[in-house]
């Protein structure tokens, strides 16, 4: 489903991302974990090319996408073309990025309406039917003010849903929530892969991440340091750095 090939991202002289080879299989979920600053983020937004690599590629569903080979050279692809390959990939960020203008339901119908030229009552019922997946099925007219964060993220997983997508990327998606509102998005997500869908998360939840994924993707400072089963990453490290990250984090939630 996706392959990352000798992956390189700069800022400016900054080496964000080194040489990153991950493959992913259809409906297999990838959590990536490691310290902050670690490049995490920037490897999920590279998927689906909201971030420009220098080298390497990203291939899904084995067509490379943000670049394209002309001539022997790898040149930028053409802005209709990526955005079309964008509607394979679902994104949801850390801050939600709602309409506020815009009553829940409108939030949803939106991207089927203007890129898929949905029709208007089609997009309605899609859009009641993935708010009643997520459990908000009673807020399709209400604003996206008097909604709770979990709320918001709710309607922001059930908006990426609305394209039809055929991956799910998640930018720490409980981060910014009140520790009381993280149980009821992971539970969406849980739903969500165990339906199927491929999955790539990035978050600081390793009780979820240790439930959840197929395959854990340990980053540090750019560089792939280590990735296998929860079993082997969490019980069984292979390297000195993965054990201290992960004893860290474990130890870290304890006290909490």
């Amino acid at each position: 489903m996706i392959d990352i090939v000798e992956l390189n991202k700069y800022y400016g002289d900054h080496h964000v991302l080194k040489n990153i080879n991950l493959h992913i299989d259809p409906g297999e979920v990838v959590v990536i974990i490691g310290p902050s600053g670690s490049g995490k983020s920037t490897l999920l937004r590279c998927i689906n090319y909201l971030e420009e690599y220098q080298h390497g590629y990203v291939t899904i569903g084995g067509e490379n996408i943000g670049r394209q080979e002309i001539g022997g050279k790898s040149v930028p692809m053409p802005e209709k073309k990526l955005n079309k390959m964008r509607q394979k990939v679902g994104m949801v960020f850390q801050s939600f990025n709602l309409f506020y203008n815009k009553t829940v339901c409108q939030n949803i119908t939106m991207a089927p309406m203007d890129l898929k030229s949905m029709k208007k009552s089609e997009a309605k019922e899609k859009s009641l039917s993935l708010l009643e997946m997520v459990g908000l099925k009673d807020k399709c007219d209400v604003m996206p003010a008097r909604l709770s964060g979990g709320q918001k993220q709710r309607v922001a997983i059930a908006r990426a849903l609305a394209m039809d997508p055929e991956i799910m990327l998640f930018d720490e998606p409980t981060s910014a929530l009140d520790p009381e509102m993280v149980g009821e998005v992971l539970k969406v997500m849980k739903d969500l892969a165990n339906s199927g869908m491929t999955m790539v998360i990035v978050t600081h939840e390793m009780n979820f991440a240790r439930t959840i994924a197929d395959k854990i993707v340990v980053l540090e400072d750019g560089s792939i340091i280590e990735s296998g089963s929860p079993e082997q990453v969490f019980e069984h490290p292979q390297t000195e750095r993965t054990r201290a990250f992960v004893n860290t984090v474990f130890n870290r939630d304890k006290i909490a």
